[in-house]
Order: C-alpha cells, then sequence, then structure tokens
C-alpha cells in the first residue's frame, strides 16, 4: 500500500469527522482507518479509506480545477447516475469541507484502453452511454468557445505561445465554434471519459463526475475514442454500436472533427492546469501524450 503523508492524512480524517462517518456514536473511530491513494485523475486526491467492514471512497477537492463543477452540482449528478446504477452511491458531501464521499465498489477495477478497443468493450461502452444520456437532470450546457477562452488564458495566453501553439489555438476555436453551431446540448454527458474513469465489476460505471455538461451524445462518443485512442475502424464501431440500426446523426468525417476538439481541449487544459498545480509533473506527462496524437 502506497503511504500518504501526514497532512493528506490528517485532511482525511477531519473530512470524514465532518461529514459524520468517524468517532460518531455509530461510526468507527478516526485513529482506526487506513488510507490508499486511488488511481486515476491527475489531481490524485481519490483516497480508499478503510476500517473493518467500512470502506468508502473519499476525495478532496483541493484547489480549483479549471472547467470543473463545484462539489454540489458533481454529488448531485453522481446520485443521479447512481440511480441508474452507473456509478457508485454518494454518501456524503460537504462543499464548505472540500469532500465528497461515494461508496467503494468492491471488485471494481478501471478498464483499460485495449478492453475498450474491442468488440465486446465497445459494445459494453455504448451501452453504458445510452444508459447515461437518459439521466434528466439540470447541469450546465457545454459551451466550447467558453472552455477554450479559459484554457487559453494566463500563461496559456496566444502571447504567450510559439507559433505552433498559436496554430493549435487557433484551430480549437474554429473547431469549439463550429461544434456550437452543429450541436444541440440535450442529453448529460460524463465529458471526462479516460479510461481510469469507466470502472467494471461485471457491469461497466463511471465515477468522477466534474467535468459533466449538458450536450450533444457526440461528446462523449468523441471523449472515449480520444481518450482510448480508437482507430478509424473502432471509431466507426463505436458510432454503430451507440446508435443501432438507427443513422447517426453526423458523418465520420464529423466524428473525427470532434475528437480532434476533444484532444485539443484536453492539451490546453492539461497546460493550463499545469501552469498553475503545485505538482506539474502529472499534467505535463498527459500533455505530451495528448501532443502525441495530435501530431499523429
Amino acid at each position: 500500500m502506497e503511504p500518504i503523508d501526514d497532512a493528506t492524512r490528517a485532511a482525511l480524517i477531519a473530512a470524514l469527522r465532518k461529514v459524520g462517518l468517524a468517532d460518531a456514536p455509530d461510526k468507527p473511530p478516526a485513529d482506526g482507518f487506513a488510507f490508499q491513494p486511488l488511481a486515476g485523475g491527475l489531481g490524485r486526491r481519490a483516497f480508499l479509506a478503510s476500517c473493518g467492514e467500512h470502506q468508502w471512497v473519499v476525495r478532496l477537492a483541493g484547489a480549483d480545477r479549471a472547467g470543473a463543477l463545484d462539489l454540489v452540482d458533481e454529488a448531485r449528478i453522481t446520485a443521479e447516475a447512481a440511480s441508474f446504477e452507473i456509478a457508485p452511491r454518494v454518501v456524503a458531501c460537504d462543499e464548505a469541507a472540500g469532500v465528497l464521499v461515494t461508496e467503494h465498489l468492491r471488485g471494481a477495477r478501471p478498464v483499460d484502453a485495449r478492453t475498450l478497443k474491442s468488440p465486446e468493450g465497445i459494445r459494453r461502452a455504448a451501452a453504458l452511454l445510452k444508459r447515461l444520456h437518459r439521466l434528466r437532470i439540470a447541469i450546465r450546457p457545454f459551451d466550447p468557445e467558453r472552455f477554450a477562452a479559459q484554457y487559453l488564458s494566463g500563461a496559456c495566453a496566444e502571447e504567450h505561445l510559439d507559433e505552433r501553439h498559436r496554430r493549435l489555438a487557433r484551430e480549437l476555436r474554429a473547431l469549439a465554434r463550429e461544434y456550437r453551431r452543429r450541436y444541440p446540448s440535450i442529453v448529460v454527458c460524463h465529458n471526462d471519459l479516460v479510461p481510469s474513469n469507466i470502472l467494471d465489476d461485471g457491469r461497466l460505471r463511471l465515477v468522477d463526475f466534474e467535468y459533466a455538461v449538458l450536450a450533444a451524445p457526440i461528446l462523449d462518443l468523441a471523449g472515449l475514442a480520444a481518450s482510448s485512442g480508437f482507430d478509424a475502424g473502432a471509431r466507426r464501431r463505436l458510432v454503430e454500436a451507440y446508435y443501432g440500426s438507427a443513422p447517426a446523426p453526423f458523418t465520420l468525417i464529423e466524428f473525427d472533427r470532434v475528437v480532434r476538439l476533444v484532444r485539443l481541449l484536453g492539451y490546453f487544459w492539461a497546460l493550463h492546469s499545469a501552469s498553475t498545480a503545485a505538482d506539474r509533473a502529472p499534467y505535463e506527462a498527459f500533455a505530451r501524450q495528448t501532443a502525441a496524437t495530435l501530431d499523429a
């Protein structure tokens, strides 16, 4: 088990006490908990809290994240998704304390990109997204132009960029304008479908709804394809699995352009986040990884 530092342990214990999950009459003592960092998420803010039969996933809010929802809205969307059995149950949320606690899905493991790209993985992922997109809950609409403007600020403002990055920034803005004109915001989208946010315990489930938006289904389909490196054949099979016998409301060329938009948003999000994070390394590594897909 990877150790955590004393300050993080103290913050986790304080969070559990704040939401009444430790040192309460019917809850375990705080000093009896063991904490284990969980994989996934560049901010490294999620921990498994264990004490006897009690196990919860505790996420600390930390600093503001570019493009992220506030904790209360994230908890609300997660709870609604849990009612559709596609997310873990919300146990507690306290925005002032900066903590969101969800149930621990015993036996669940993050899927890997190779599994998601298989024919069975594509079928299961498409079915998962169709269930997600049935949610009916008030949420902010996806505005790629606003996200682009946010990520292209501060250290990533155009005047600070080299010629290659200025070219990518112009492409991002153009694709964002095109998306906003073309696609209506009609379904709840997860909007961060990296493999580590998709868990499998015999049933696929989603975690980390902090970037959720109201958007068109194409956004999640493109996000899944972009995050897991789907080739042209896998992208086509994903669209076919999602829409079945009905024609998709976009061409594969249009789909590829939204995949490109998602990658560009992710790239500049990572650069922006690295410029403000205490630990830049995870964001810089993600930016390098994404850059490779942009230049391919």
